[in-house]
């Protein structure tokens, strides 16, 4: 038996992820990304600043070790070795399949490696890397950091210049913010407010498709730029209400979904930065929360006023967001936690955006697993096109109730409704129709 001393405790995203693991089994809880190269990158430099990338990532190499019925931490696994592959032969379904191919392998978190990759020869000067994880291992802001590092390592090494970035951090400073936090009498103060906020007739009453054969698995999406006349549209309004612009496609799409579903008080689930003014901004791994919002629109509300409205349900939230879902699921009242759905669908915004090129070579990222999905998700990514930053937007959906090509139907359908309202911002939101709906 070892010594409790050497195990470290897990996260509570930790902590969740590996229960999730436990009751679904490993491949809902796949991430993965997909890097294209275009141009004379130097590939064995390359190698080298991926390798020394994940060297650094301690917080990358570790196990779960069960003792006495507890779960911890053991940082002992050593970093993981590429893998090598030749795909110049394929066309392009033939890639994706083999994209899609790579996500499915389990991992074993008692073992370790919770992430692998794969360097993939395309063409002369065409150069692909597939990395994936374990989602108790990274987390969308977690890929961020480790892409952005392979830059920052490669144009060091190309150079002979130094780091631009500070070096990862590990858990050691991470782990005690946390605890500190969970024992604070703000902690509790947390607590409350989303009880207050989410029991009795307020408590989310979506509940679980029990009729679907796989109720928690990967899903499919459809991603795809948001057209430039909607973009200046968007950025205009923004710059007006002095509010981002995916905040206004997050609002649109709310709105849209209470008109699919009928329900005003839908609560949608939206992913926190945890990591916010803690050691976690420097330490690629999982700090993941997903905090129920509801908009509780009337329907009568413009464009303005229910972009408005969304800006100031996360002014109510914000203060109390280092609650964890996990925990908040278990203090409602009259909310069933193992029946009920504490939010869906997610709305994801992530406001990175990676750079475009670096050293005379273009760079795309392509999200290929984003994690489990149980129903229908939506995803704003900010991302560098042709030198403008620019709004993706992703639509992610069960794969028993829908398929990418359905998922496509639905973003024109969202899109339209978008358009609609950048033109004519005085529509009330009851007054529209939509074309396409949702499956039961």
């Amino acid at each position: 038996m070892q010594e409790i001393s050497t195990l470290q405790p897990l996260t509570r995203a930790q902590q969740s992820m590996y229960l999730g693991h436990h009751y679904h089994g490993s491949l809902p809880f796949h991430t993965a990304e997909w890097l294209v190269i275009d141009g004379p990158l130097l590939r064995e430099i390359f190698h080298q600043a991926v390798f020394l990338t994940f060297k650094e990532a301690k917080a990358l190499h570790w196990r779960v070790v069960e003792q006495d019925g507890q779960f911890y931490r053991k940082d002992d696994v050593a970093v993981q070795a590429a893998g090598f592959i030749d795909l110049s032969h394929y066309n392009e379904q033939e890639l994706n399949n083999w994209l899609e191919q790579q996500v499915v392998p389990a991992f074993d978190p008692m073992i370790g490696h919770l992430y692998d990759y794969t360097f993939v020869h395309l063409a002369k000067q065409r150069y692909g890397l597939f990395f994936r994880a374990h989602h108790m291992a990274l987390d969308g802001y977690a890929y961020g950091l480790l892409i952005s590092r392979f830059i920052d390592y490669y144009q060091s090494l190309k150079n002979n210049t130094a780091l631009q970035n500070k070096a990862f951090e590990h858990y050691d400073k991470y782990i005690p913010e946390e605890q500190n936090y969970i024992q604070s009498a703000q902690a509790e103060v947390d607590l409350n407010f989303w009880k207050q906020n989410y029991s009795g007739a307020l408590a989310p009453k979506k509940r679980l498709k029990r009729r679907l054969n796989d109720p928690f698995t990967q899903g499919y999406r459809f991603e795809a730029v948001i057209p430039l006349p909607q973009q200046q549209q968007l950025n205009a309004l923004a710059a007006e209400l002095k509010l981002p612009s995916a905040l206004i496609v997050m609002a649109v799409f709310m709105g849209y979904m209470a008109l699919q579903q009928n329900d005003q008080q839908l609560c949608f689930g939206i992913p926190v930065l945890a990591r916010l003014g803690t050691s976690a901004m420097r330490t690629p791994c999982l700090t993941m929360n997903i905090l129920p919002l509801r908009l509780a629109a009337q329907g009568t509300e413009n464009l303005t006023e229910i972009v408005q409205l969304l800006a100031a349900r996360f002014a109510e939230m914000r203060p109390h967001q280092k609650s964890y879902f996990e925990q908040i699921r278990f203090v409602l009242d009259d909310f069933e936690p193992f029946n009920n759905i504490l939010f869906g669908p997610v709305v994801n915004w992530i406001p990175f955006p990676l750079p475009e090129f670096f050293e005379g070579c273009h760079l795309k990222k392509t999200t290929i697993s984003a994690g489990p999905i149980e129903d229908f998700d939506m995803a704003i990514t900010n991302k560098m096109l042709n030198g403008q930053e620019r709004l993706y937007l992703a639509m992610d959906g069960h794969p028993e109730l829908y398929c990418v090509e359905s998922l496509a139907e639905y973003w024109h359908d969202f899109m339209r409704m978008l358009s609609l309202w950048l033109t004519e911002p005085s529509t009330m939101l009851q007054e529209f129709e939509l074309n396409k709906a949702l499956p039961d």
